[in-house]
């Protein structure tokens, strides 16, 4: 699972990273929120790269990930629902959208069961 996650993490860091410079490039009215927006998701993925592979342990760390989780999350579901109904269809909204969705899901996956895995461990009888 943690290679799907770094997998995934690695996706948006890129995408985003290309979106953040597209902003910068055309400059469209309002783009200066979308750059810091785009900077954020990096910020995000990079945090939850971190929090995952143990770079980052402590608590504090790891509430921030499962909260820019629960952020990223709500933002990929925004900007897949705006792609879908609105009046232009949007295909790299559309992508980036579901990978950020299925990051914070996963991060908040394993940042929620981890506290949880050494105590179900199953024990075998017997051994």
């Amino acid at each position: 699972m943690r290679t799907v996650h770094n997998v995934v993490c690695g996706f948006c860091v890129a995408a985003c990273g290309w979106l953040a410079v597209m902003h910068l490039i055309l400059r469209r009215p309002g783009f200066e929120e979308r750059f810091g927006m785009a900077i954020l998701f990096v910020l995000q993925s990079l945090l939850a790269l971190a929090v995952l592979n143990k770079v980052l342990s402590r608590v504090p760390w790891r509430l921030l990930a499962l909260a820019g989780a629960v952020g990223i999350v709500w933002a990929g579901v925004i900007a897949v629902m705006n792609t879908l109904h609105g009046p232009h269809f949007e295909g790299f909204a559309l992508v980036i959208g579901a990978a950020l969705i299925l990051q914070g899901l996963l991060t908040g996956g394993q940042l929620i069961t981890r506290p949880f895995t050494p105590s179900s461990k199953v024990h075998q009888f017997g051994m």
